[in-house]
């Protein structure tokens, strides 16, 4: 999938002072006041990225999937909402994440890559980048990730990370319903429950 944007680590940067940034670099940043909520930051392959503006439909689509979300899992997992996840040269903040573990483990640190069971983003105005965050997502260990795909009312469903790309890549369309296994229960959605007008 071609998502004409890239966050690859080897990226030349333009011809211009630049700075690129750890994850502790981005903490300090926060920590000393540089950076703060109201900047709407995140960090992605050590660049400072902007977030976008977001339409009355995200809000809609983020809130009923976080509900879905929260009534479906069961325990040993929990559910997060535009909460940071922490890699080794990223911290983005997907619009949902089901997390393997329990709230005390997240005391004194962000989840991995690697606690992720599922990440979703929904994409209404940065589809682009919400795609080109699969190899972030890849990269990371996440087991699976999910862009809910407003602007063709699809949901592309990536799984099987290798490397710093997923090996499958399924469409579903508005009238198809997607199954996913979250540790020992099978949870099903329609997918015109999020995406009819």
């Amino acid at each position: 999938m071609s998502s004409g944007i890239s966050f690859s680590s080897t990226d030349t940067p333009p011809p211009l002072p630049i700075h690129r940034f750890t994850v502790d670099d981005y903490h300090r940043l926060g920590e000393l006041g540089l950076l703060t909520p109201d900047d709407r930051v995140e960090l992605l392959e050590g660049w400072i990225v902007k977030k976008m503006n977001r339409r009355p439909v995200h809000g809609f689509v983020v809130r009923w999937m976080n509900d879905w979300l929260q009534s479906n899992i069961r325990g040993g997992f929990l559910v997060q909402c535009q909460l940071p996840i922490t890699t080794q040269r990223s911290e983005p903040e997907p619009d949902l994440a089901v997390i393997r573990g329990a709230h005390s483990d997240f005391r004194d640190r962000h989840p991995s890559g690697t606690d992720c069971r599922l990440l979703i983003e929904v994409a209404d105005t940065a589809l682009t980048k919400d795609r080109a965050r699969a190899t972030i997502y890849a990269s990371a260990g996440v087991e699976e990730y999910w862009i809910i795909n407003l602007i063709d009312r699809q949901l592309e469903r990536m799984t099987e990370p290798v490397d710093t790309a997923y090996n499958n890549c399924l469409i579903y369309s508005i009238d198809d319903e997607v199954e996913i296994r979250i540790g020992e229960h099978t949870i099903r959605l329609q997918i015109s429950q999020i995406l009819a007008t």
